[in-house]
């Protein structure tokens, strides 16, 4: 007989731990493997990244479960918050943004990829979160017609910083950036809006795809669940 689902979600909060208990609350709500079908139940909540699109240039993983948990605990979300993400991907992170602003709230995010748009937004839809939009186009340009926003978080790398994005986030917000450098580690930096400018407050070893500015596969407009 398998092991429970309970038994796979306890040993990811056992890694991520101290949480907050909305993020903890956020993680049982929407459960991981929902927004990985292509995997099974065992493999989603293995503390690893899995592979969700491979066609080069074009990459999207989803990151191992503990890290993304302790990555949205440093955003530190409230209910009724405007959230930007670039990079939809499976759309799992999405959705616990989503789970914790509520639907007083609202989560934007953009994919580059059209199919890993589409299908994210599909899940979510399923999952009657009608606070999120997801939209295939170019993360890197932000959303300004649904900003400002008070939480911005990327879950791609890159080594020139977003100064379009940064601008949509209100003042005092924070955004969780990766920052990439050849030969050295990627950097996942918390960052804290202030005066108009970014002030790096936590900073931490990661590893994460590069972001992309193309988009892939067919056209693909604007979703709302």
């Amino acid at each position: 007989m398998g092991l429970s689902l309970e038994h796979y979600q306890q040993s990811v909060l056992k890694r991520a731990l101290p949480l907050s208990e909305k993020v903890v609350e956020a993680f049982y709500s929407q459960p991981r493997h929902i927004f990985v079908p292509e995997y099974t139940v065992e493999e989603a909540y293995e503390d690893h990244p899995l592979v969700l699109f491979n066609s080069p240039p074009f990459v999207s993983t989803i990151s191992q479960p503990s890290f993304v948990l302790r990555i949205l605990d440093l955003l530190k979300l409230e209910p009724g918050q405007k959230v930007f993400e670039l990079g939809t991907g499976s759309g799992w992170n999405t959705a616990m943004m989503a789970d914790i602003v509520g639907k007083s709230g609202k989560v934007v995010s953009v994919e580059v990829i059209s199919e890993l748009a589409a299908r994210a937004q599909k899940i979510l839809a399923e999952r009657h979160l009608s606070q999120v939009i997801v939209k295939a186009g170019d993360g890197f340009e932000g959303d300004a017609a649904n900003g400002p926003y008070d939480r911005v978080i990327f879950t791609a790398g890159s080594s020139e910083f977003p100064q379009k994005v940064f601008a949509q986030l209100k003042e005092s917000g924070w955004m969780v950036f990766v920052r990439k450098a050849h030969g050295s580690p990627d950097m996942l930096e918390l960052i804290h809006k202030v005066n108009s400018e970014p002030h790096v407050v936590t900073s931490v070893p990661c590893s994460f795809v590069s972001v992309v500015r193309e988009k892939a596969g067919p056209d693909s407009k604007e979703t709302n669940p």
